[in-house]
């Protein structure tokens, strides 16, 4: 029995009032943008869950994930999968990644890639790992969230107690039914010195405006594959 003006607790760490943030599922780290944080569960990127940005084509969200793959190039690997375009190595270590700590492997095609990513999530020294699909299907992407949930690493001081998965995808592909994915984003680059995210999916109430995040950078992102 509860008192009239006394809210009740919830049954379960996985339901939440709709009109609250969720509590955090799962470890975060930050962004690395305060706005971004503001509007997350937790008040960052979920560890050991899929995040899911998607861009329009051929880009992608280098300039929103920096913070976190500085941080991640800190603790452990780095490994990029199936990416399209190369990444700008001198630019990157400008930027205070620790690229000795960066792997890129490209599959032949998307199921292998798959595969790649489940094997890299059973290393403890992989910190940080993103991939790249065209049209991922559903039950792939329920795959790579098990793995992901599954992933732990050793902590030591700050350290992140499972690593960042994050998947890349073309805006306007959907697989057809929804996604597992507990945090979904769409960026657009607006210009050199910005970036405009949208909440897709994410644990509480729908985000109708987007973010504007300055987010400048003056050096060639990619170098072709």
């Amino acid at each position: 029995m509860y008192s009239i003006g006394v809210t009740a607790p919830l049954p379960h760490p996985e339901v939440w009032r709709a009109s609250e943030l969720a509590a955090p599922a799962h470890p975060v780290c930050p962004t690395g943008w305060a706005a971004l944080d503001a509007v997350l569960p937790g008040g960052g990127w979920p560890l050991g869950a899929v995040v899911e940005l998607h861009m329009p084509a051929p880009a992608l969200p280098w300039r929103l994930l920096l913070p976190a793959l500085r941080t991640a190039s800190a603790q452990g690997l780095v490994v990029l999968v199936g990416l399209p375009l190369q990444p700008h190595v001198a630019a990157w270590a400008a930027q205070g990644i620790a690229t000795a700590r960066l792997w890129r492997v490209q599959p032949r095609d998307e199921r292998e890639a798959l595969w790649c990513a489940e094997q890299l999530l059973t290393c403890p020294d992989v910190a940080l790992c993103w991939l790249h699909s065209q049209r991922p299907p559903l039950a792939w992407i329920q795959r790579l969230q098990q793995a992901a949930a599954a992933a732990q690493r050793p902590v030591e001081g700050t350290g992140w107690p499972a690593p960042l998965v994050v998947l890349s995808r073309p805006s306007g592909v959907e697989t057809g039914g929804g996604s597992v994915a507990p945090l979904r984003l769409q960026v657009q680059v607006e210009g050199a010195a910005a970036l405009c995210v949208r909440v897709l999916k994410r644990r509480g109430p729908p985000l109708a405006q987007p973010l504007h995040l300055p987010a400048p950078w003056p050096w060639s992102e990619w170098c072709p594959s």
